[in-house]
């Protein structure tokens, strides 16, 4: 049976089984204790003033949740004018973005918990809703993949720190991001509308347009919510080898279509489907002049022989339905998606000089002749989910389940020769410089559990643990006129293994509006097979898991009549067997190869003095370095040594919001508020490292205006992003000798006019 069968099969059985009980159970609703879920949907954001999350795939109050946790409220990010994953990671101390010019293609990690640019996988994953995103395969393409999925009818973004291994799984190393939707209500016809229109300083021009409707098809019981939308972001970047102005414009759209279903008040189900497609036509680049930051070109300009389009693809379905049985509920999920992201760009200063060399071969290429690297990450995943939620009993309450996931990939990583002036790869064999496919499968089943020990109403432990065997496939193939017109292939690689994950946490509750918890948790990254051709006898053949343990003491509560909310917390991580390339036998391979420690606090305060006045600041600091690494790791092409920090990550992380409300009489009223970010300096790479040689980056401030006017239904609003028209770097490579150094860069000074309603 193919695995798309198997996770579907698994939730549309505890469906039927769910439709069986709500028919020959008893009706009467069961009284819920203090711990337990009112009712058998969704919750609300925002219940009674507090913050309400399902980090801990239980409803809680964000101040009770013992981790530390960044929530983004949906109707913030329309106001902040949130576009993107760099966005809001901007606003969450801790939570990084290492961008490489495309959208949908760069690095996502929190708390420095990654290993520079020859990172094999992920360790922060993504959910959308309940169903993970990311890879969690060692040879899937993972770290490499930030998904950018367009931020329309959000209720909430959560934003988990620390390992969280025992509720969401593998690579969770540095945290979990959770992307949560909102659910269609059966109860009232309801819906809103967007539109924008943006310029950039020097720059083109956008625009954005997007509605949402919710319908109830059967009053309190069924309903539909469908969503959809396109965005033109404006471009700011020039090739000048082929004239193209503002060519890093893209445009997204998409669609969401959501079925919510409550056919008892015990049950509920829904099936979401989506879709998105990204189209960028060409790099959000820079050329600088080797060992500088200096434009080699003039601002915001790069010169390739052809404009470097990038594609994503985004598709996902999900099932899952809820069942109340009186001292808890089931809850199953199951879920399949596909995405794909496709790269281009021009690789001519590394392959045209070798040329020559391959024409001792045979291969003679004539003038004119280019070459493009091109990278196709497709990935299809299949996951199903199990699990019972309890009601607090007595002095208990716990989680136990059940966990499927089926991933496969097929990676092609290409060098091709191109005519420069037509832009066409050319015939076989020259066509074809080098080919790397890579075919993997990774397969995983796990069971977790945590319960909590209330040993007093306002006192409890809690416990947790998480079992998880997977196996991966994976073969590769060399072919192509370097290896001259030969052929190198793996026989399929097989690894199996398993982890186990735990989660200890002492919470304290001294008031209602008070709490302190104390937290060690565990987590994983799964090992995989030796992604190399040719291993040498002795060399490590399997990759093992590397781990991480936190350790983290905080504090959240309300204080002064809920004008001021606190949150802190301070952390120590503890990194033992990190996948690191290293030199061996004068070959690089993939190892369990060093040790890190990530020490730092983070810090969240939010103050309403009145009811017109908001103002938010967060503070994050880590400080990550290597602790040990094998010998190998310092001479190879990562150049580590010990004591050097985890490159591209900064220490600091800070962001200060303030919104103004002001009443101008009647149903008109005013808004005025401004948006200070501020990433403080990093490395790009190791100290020694040959691959990729290390630059410090300067640190990064913007600030953020906006106004608006609201009437009833209707807002109005301009923003002016990037004031100061910041030109700050978010990667650097220095280039090969005689050539051009190339930076990421950041969005310069944008305009915005929005227009937006609820009905």
């Amino acid at each position: 049976m193919s695995a798309r069968r198997m996770a579907l099969r698994a939730s549309v059985g505890v469906v039927a089984l769910c439709l069986a009980a709500a028919g020959t159970g008893a009706q009467a609703q069961p009284q819920m204790s203090a711990g337990a879920q009112s009712d058998t949907v969704e919750p609300t954001h925002n219940v009674n003033g507090d913050v309400v999350v399902t980090a801990s795939k239980r409803d809680e109050k964000l101040r009770d949740v013992p981790s530390a946790i960044t929530v983004l409220d949906g109707n913030k990010l329309d106001n902040l004018g949130v576009r993107s994953v760099r966005d809001y990671a901007t606003l969450t101390p801790g939570l990084t973005v290492q961008e490489d010019g495309n959208p949908g293609s760069g690095k996502v990690f929190i708390r420095g918990l990654q290993t520079g640019a020859l990172q094999q996988s992920a360790t922060t994953v993504f959910y959308l809703d309940d169903v993970p995103f990311t890879s969690s395969s060692a040879n899937g393409g993972g770290a490499f993949i930030a998904p950018d999925t367009e931020l329309v009818d959000l209720d909430r973004i959560e934003v988990l720190k620390g390992p969280q291994g025992t509720l969401y799984g593998a690579s969770s190393l540095g945290g979990v991001i959770r992307l949560i939707s909102k659910r269609p209500d059966p109860s009232r016809f309801s819906g809103s509308a967007r539109t924008e229109v943006s310029a950039v300083d020097g720059g083109g021009v956008g625009y954005l347009a997007n509605a949402t409707i919710n319908l109830p098809l059967v009053s309190d019981r069924l309903a539909l919510r469908a969503t959809g939308f396109y965005r033109r972001l404006p471009g700011f970047v020039d090739n000048i080898g082929t004239g193209s102005k503002n060519v890093n414009e893209s445009d997204s759209k998409g669609v969401r279509l959501a079925l919510g279903w409550t056919p008892s008040s015990r049950l509920t189900i829904d099936v979401v489907g989506q879709l998105q497609d990204t189209d960028t036509k060409g790099l959000t680049l820079q050329d600088d002049v080797p060992g500088t930051f200096t434009p080699l070109y003039g601002h915001r300009q790069y010169s390739q022989f052809f404009d470097a389009p990038a594609k994503v693809r985004y598709r996902l379905v999900s099932a899952t339905g809820r069942y109340d049985v009186g001292i808890g509920r089931i809850i199953a999920t199951g879920a399949y998606s596909e995405s794909r992201l496709h790269t281009e760009n021009d690789f001519s200063t590394t392959y045209v000089p070798l040329f020559p060399l391959f024409g001792l071969l045979g291969f003679h290429y004539p003038a004119n002749t280019g070459a493009a690297y091109e990278n196709t990450i497709p990935q299809k995943k299949s996951t199903a989910e199990l699990r019972f939620v309890s009601n607090r009993l007595g002095p208990i309450e716990f989680i136990v389940g059940g966990f499927y996931t089926h991933e496969r990939a097929s990676i092609a990583t290409d060098i091709v020769a191109r005519d420069i002036a037509t832009n066409r790869q050319l015939p076989a064999p020259l066509g074809s410089i080098l080919s790397s496919p890579i075919e993997d499968t990774y397969e995983e089943l796990s069971a977790f559990g945590n319960m909590t020990v209330y040993l007093k109403d306002n006192l409890d432990i809690t416990g947790g643990v998480r079992f998880a065997n997977y196996k991966e496939d994976f073969s590769l193939v060399y072919s192509g006129v370097s290896l001259g017109g030969a052929t190198l292939a793996t026989p399929e690689r097989n690894i199996r293994d398993d982890n186990v994950s735990y989660l200890a946490t002492l919470r304290w509750r001294p008031t209602n509006n008070l709490s302190l918890f104390l937290r060690a948790a565990s987590g994983f990254r799964p090992g995989g097979p030796q992604p190399a051709i040719i291993i040498p006898p002795g060399g490590q053949t399997e990759i093992s898991p590397d781990t991480v343990w936190n350790f983290e003491a905080g504090i959240k509560g309300d204080f002064l009549d809920k004008r001021l909310s606190l949150e802190a917390s301070v952390f120590h991580i503890d990194w033992n067997n990190i996948q690191l390339y290293t030199n061996y036998q004068n070959q690089a391979l993939l190892a369990n190869a060093g040790k890190a420690k990530v020490d730092g606090f983070e810090i969240a305060a939010l103050v309403r003095p009145n009811d017109l006045l908001t103002v938010g600041a967060n503070a994050g600091y880590s400080n990550a370095r290597l602790t040990e690494v094998d010998p190998g790791v310092s001479a190879g092409a990562i150049g580590a040594a010990v004591g050097d920090p985890i490159p591209q990550t900064p220490r600091w992380t800070v962001s200060v919001t303030a919104d103004q409300l002001v009443p101008l009489g009647g149903d008109l009223q005013g808004q005025l508020g401004a948006t200070l970010r501020f990433q403080s300096e990093w490395f790009t790479s190791f100290p020694g490292s040959v691959v990729s040689p290390d630059v410090k980056l300067p640190s990064i401030a913007t600030v953020d205006l906006r106004a608006g006017v609201s009437f009833q239904r209707y807002q109005v609003q301009f923003r002016v992003e990037n004031v100061l028209n910041e030109a700050g770097l978010l990667n650097y490579a220095p280039g090969l000798p005689g050539t051009p150094a190339t930076a990421n860069i950041i969005r310069p000074r944008s305009f915005t006019l929005s227009l937006s309603t609820r009905f």
